[in-house]
């Protein structure tokens, strides 16, 4: 959910410089159409922004749902016991060879 949260203010901050660089250029001069484009460009890049938003929001909510997070960490547990049980096998080995 943090990643979706962090993605939208990205966005959300991103989009209002990118459309305020447009009215800059209209500022200087550019006819009234470029207006209308720079428009258009803002409202797309406002859907697109709200695709992702919506596409991480799934994304979130799926791995949530199968409790990834979860699976990694018995994996990351299973592996540091069979790591600790090898060495605890080649510590034994060692002791009976050096007695």
């Amino acid at each position: 959910m943090q990643l979706a949260r962090r993605i939208g203010l990205v966005a959300g901050l991103l989009l209002p410089l990118w459309a305020g660089s447009g009215a800059l250029v209209f500022a200087e001069g550019e006819s009234a159409n470029n207006a209308g484009v720079f428009e258009r460009i803002g409202n797309t890049a406002k859907k697109v922004g709200h695709k992702i938003e919506q596409g991480v929001g799934k994304v979130v909510k799926k791995v949530e749902e199968k409790h990834i997070g979860e699976k990694v960490e018995r994996k990351l547990k299973k592996a540091a016991d069979k790591t600790a049980e090898g060495f605890k096998k080649a510590g034994n080995k060692i002791d009976q060879k050096l007695r």
